[in-house]
């Protein structure tokens, strides 16, 4: 049975009744089970809430799994945090079927940028947004659909030149109904593989000022240290250690703010590569080499030295997490920059892991 995994806000299992996030639970619960769960049980598909699985967020191990393998995911949002964009980021690096809703008018970030049915606010709003999911599904251009016959959205193809001679390779890729329905403005082949360089390039930076971020961050922990040190001496209080760990977690703020952000525009950058380079590389899987331009073995080669430099810069910072991670338990003060640094760190290592399928990729053409 196909499966349907769902994220969006949440508001946490031990939200207080009268708090904010007391409300937020109460919407995702209506959203969930008034919403998704009965068009997916019309369809014939499992729903898998992110919330429920073990280490419950869009971030944890096996959410990414989610996100990575499952048929489906439906996307909420509303008002939502930076995990869920980075898992946004993750589930569009592998170019599967994804739905966006939002209640209308908060999903400022995707306006323009990712295709979102907006519906009223919840509760009132369920039935109606109920209806333009079931809508959406069951007009997908995927014929008999998987298992069951069950509708689903089919993931995004990239009209691609045809071989000479043969059938055109996006008619063999794409739904015929897609292909004739495709907008004179789209960006062609060539303009992704532009795009695709420009994000190489841009990558680099990026791993850069994560780098960069990541000294700043060593070189406070020295002072932590030294600061510790003093503070442990015979007769100081335990009140004088709360004192360096408060003034640490001020003092890392920045940095850990400066991480999220470089983190967020990589995996962007790698949501925007991975659509590019996808096409690209199934484009010369399909075109007999002789008929390949000479700039197409050159960027083979872009994306094999790419995916070792990548390789390199992300094994200097790996190590980082669990120091960060022992941090978070020390105190309170410091559990939400720890949070946000081992949040972004997270989402840059599971973007990171399709470099090695495409230089996989790049080195067996490469050779053909």
């Amino acid at each position: 049975m196909p499966i349907c995994f769902a994220i969006g806000p949440n508001g946490g299992a031990r939200a207080a009744a009268d708090g904010p996030a007391h409300d937020i639970e109460q919407r995702s619960t209506v959203f969930y089970e008034e919403v998704v769960r009965p068009v997916c049980e019309r369809l014939g598909m499992t729903l898998v809430r992110a919330e429920y699985e073990s280490g419950a967020g869009p971030l944890s191990d096996r959410s990414i799994r989610h996100l990575i393998d499952d048929d489906l995911v439906i996307a909420d949002l509303t008002r939502v945090g930076p995990e869920v964009v980075y898992g946004l980021g993750v589930r569009h690096t592998t170019g599967r079927r994804t739905v966006h809703l939002c209640e209308a008018g908060t999903a400022t970030f995707a306006a323009g940028v990712l295709p979102t049915i907006e519906y009223p606010a919840l509760p009132l709003g369920s039935a109606e947004a109920r209806q333009a999911l079931m809508t959406t599904l069951s007009e997908g251009p995927l014929g008999e659909g998987l298992l069951g016959g069950s509708p689903l959205l089919p993931a995004p193809r990239v009209p691609l030149p045809g071989a000479a001679g043969g059938e055109d390779p996006a008619t063999a890729l794409a739904p015929a109904s897609a292909s004739a329905s495709a907008e004179e403005d789209d960006p062609g082949l060539w303009d992704r593989v532009v795009a695709a360089e420009t994000a190489m390039e841009a990558i680099v930076d990026d791993m850069a000022e994560v780098d960069a971020a990541l000294v700043d961050l060593a070189a406070m922990g020295e002072l932590l240290n030294e600061d510790m040190v003093r503070a442990g001496l015979p007769g100081t209080p335990m009140s004088a250690r709360m004192a360096v760990l408060n003034r640490f977690a001020k003092a890392i703020e920045g940095p850990a703010g400066e991480l999220e952000a470089a983190s967020g525009r990589f995996v962007e950058r790698m949501r925007i590569t991975a659509d590019a380079l996808s096409a690209f590389l199934q484009w010369a899987r399909v075109t007999p080499r002789e008929e390949w331009p000479d700039e197409v073995d050159e960027l083979l080669g872009q994306v094999i030295g790419m995916a070792r430099d990548v390789r390199e810069s992300a094994a200097d910072v790996q190590g980082v997490e669990p120091v960060i991670e022992m941090l978070g338990m020390a105190s309170r003060r410091l559990r939400r920059p720890s949070r946000k640094i081992g949040a972004s760190l997270r989402a840059m290592f599971t973007s990171l892991a399709m470099f090695d399928e495409w230089e996989s990729t790049a080195r067996e053409l490469k050779r053909s």
